[in-house]
């Protein structure tokens, strides 16, 4: 025992992703787990009894599969790759089908409840309660997305088996092929599954935003179980080299619409049959809670790290796009890293959201942002003013006048000086006026003699509502909306600018448009915090995901890891060497409203 657990603990350690796979050898099906770049995989499972359709969570620790001595004594397990216990969640049956969300606490599955098979979900860190969603048809094969409000499963339906897209809390449930076991990509995009046409078993993925399904092989064989990993590439297996003996194929992420591309082997034995292959995130990234934010939950607030506490100051509070008064705050929460504690100081005399701040001595300073004005049509103002909170005397002071009105923009600290870049004069220059002025301007602010000066570069393209972050000295922006788009234009845009020669460049694009996303940068990465996907031509819907930059490879691609929310307008702050994630604005659970919660999120153990 003592030996498998140092086995369990090897295996834990710092692979970037993790593969589990069905291992079938005559009448043995175990549980196979191969670390990213090695070429042999290892068993997870021994002995006699079977061990059937493992899945692995998200960050890599937690594997569930079906154990038991046959189909009607399976019990759903759970097992931690990092200390390897076991714990049965359910009672004997036929349970399979394991898959996570809600970043591993919660498993669905499919279960026989007396002559049906029915789809259950467990939350393991609070009970072993079986919960059912509302589906009369047998079901099978769940995979749901990972705020666990949204489900893809197949169904037999009149002796058909259909794939059905599923709202759980709208209870509305979508056809969307027929076909059987369901996978879904990293970034909640793509839904791939088998379908049989006149004897032929390929794979299939249908695009849930354009929904249109694209053919992805054209074999021999017999196709089954796809499954997506974090950079987009399809494994699959296949009995194409010996009929009902299966190998696990992957097709590249670049070569999906071509049928007729060639496929890598992953996993083959002439012995051995693997099948039904699942994929972590990148083990290399630690993300955890810290104590959520306190006061009213908002969003669009002004954060920042200095002298080892967390400002929090402003935001939005209530619902999205909506700007009564009491939707502008002034409030102003200080964190204290070392003892993970809140504390609420003095309010900001003007209270708007939209705005960054910059810190300096014994002073944080607050730039501009955007306000509630009665007089207005429609009733708001961005602020041209500059105040700053005194943090010995805990009291706020008038600082002076900004070149101009702004909000929305980005506010870059390099030393005592303070860049303004891009946002907007919000100010309605006619009643009705919601477009009001972009700016490209640049002003330029020095904390140790407060004067100002406006740079004679230009933003390329002027935008608001994006994002920055700064690695070795040079500024980049991310996303946003640009002048005469709407808030569905939503931008790919990512562009670096270097302080001193005062020039643009453009950075290959963002993975997907985006409005308000959360940015910041450890290492030789920078990642992008959630943010929105445009989902239709007047449509978007916010998102968990976790990207990176890999600025040695120059390339954008998705972690495999999530927040805790489908969320933007997060803002983020160092939290020595690592990033906090805090707040935002969120849809999950139906609400329309801002988060508290505030994540950690670190490159290597922390």
């Amino acid at each position: 025992m003592r030996y498998l657990l140092l086995i369990f603990l090897c295996f834990q350690a710092f692979a970037n992703t993790k593969t589990v796979f069905l291992v079938e050898k005559g009448d043995e099906k175990h549980v196979g787990l191969k670390l990213e770049g090695q070429k042999d995989f290892k068993y997870l499972t021994f002995g006699s009894q079977w061990h059937l359709y493992p899945t692995i969570s998200s960050d890599g620790n937690l594997v569930a599969y079906s154990k038991g001595d046959d189909e009607n004594n399976l019990r759903l397990t759970l097992h931690d790759l990092r200390t390897g216990n076991l714990n049965a969640l359910t009672s004997p049956g036929f349970v399979i089908h394991p898959m996570f969300c809600n970043s591993g606490k919660t498993i669905f599955f499919s279960l026989r409840d007396g002559n049906s098979q029915k789809i259950g979900y467990i939350n393991h860190k609070k009970s072993n309660q079986i919960n059912y969603i509302n589906e009369d048809l047998e079901s099978f094969f769940p995979v749901p997305f990972q705020n666990c409000e949204r489900i893809v499963y197949q169904r037999k339906n009149n002796g058909i088996r259909e794939i059905v897209l599923m709202d759980l809390k709208k209870d509305k449930k979508e056809v969307i092929a027929k076909g059987m076991a369901p996978a879904l990509s990293k970034d909640e995009k793509y839904i791939a599954f088998t379908s049989d046409i006149d004897g032929s078993f390929d794979i299939y993925i249908y695009d849930r935003f354009s929904k249109q399904t694209m053919q992805v092989t054209n074999d021999s064989g017999k196709e089954y179980s796809p499954q997506f990993d974090r950079l987009g590439n399809l494994l699959f297996t296949s009995d194409k080299h010996e009929e009902d003996m299966f190998a696990i194929y992957k097709r590249n992420n670049g070569e999906l619409t071509q049928t007729n591309a060639q496929n890598e082997v992953v996993q083959l034995d002439q012995n051995i049959s693997f099948y039904a292959p699942r994929t972590s995130g990148k083990g290399v990234y630690t993300l955890r809670n810290l104590d959520s934010m306190t006061g009213t939950a908002r969003s669009s607030f002004g954060a920042i790290t200095h002298k080892g506490k967390v400002y929090v100051m402003g935001g939005h509070q209530g619902p999205e796009h909506t700007y009564p008064p009491e939707s502008f705050t002034g409030d102003v929460h200080v964190y204290d890293i070392k003892r993970d504690f809140w504390k609420k100081l003095a309010p900001r005399p003007s209270l708007a959201h939209g705005y960054q701040l910059a810190a300096w001595d014994n002073y944080i300073y607050a730039f501009g942002g955007f306000a509630y004005d009665e007089n207005n049509s429609p009733k708001w103002k961005s602020l041209n003013i500059v105040e700053r909170y005194d943090i010995e005397k805990d009291e706020w002071q008038f600082v002076g006048y900004m070149p101009r009105r702004r909000s929305s923009n980005v506010v870059v600290q390099l030393d005592h000086l303070v860049y303004l870049i891009g946002g907007w004069d919000s100010t309605p220059r006619f009643d009705g006026d919601k477009d009001g002025y972009f700016h490209d301007k640049i002003d330029l602010y020095s904390l140790k003699t407060g004067r100002w000066y406006v740079l004679k570069a230009k933003l390329p393209k002027k935008r608001r509502a994006f994002n920055h972050f700064v690695k070795n000295g040079m500024v980049y922006l991310l996303g946003g909306i640009s002048e005469g788009g709407s808030h569905f234009s939503l931008s790919r845009d990512f562009t670096q600018f270097d302080p001193v020669t005062r020039g643009f460049k453009e950075m290959p694009k963002l993975p997907f448009g985006t409005f308000a996303p959360a940015s910041g940068a450890i290492g030789d990465f920078g990642y992008l915090f959630g943010g929105m996907f445009k989902t239709g031509q007047f449509n978007y819907e916010y998102v968990p995901h976790i990207y990176e930059f890999d600025f040695n490879k120059s390339k954008w691609s998705h972690t495999g890891r999530y927040l805790k929310e489908y969320k933007g307008f997060s803002q983020v702050v160092d939290l020595q060497g690592c990033l906090g994630i805090l707040g935002g604005h969120s849809y999950d659970g139906q609400t329309d409203e801002p988060v508290k919660t505030f994540e950690k999120f670190c490159l290597g153990r922390n």
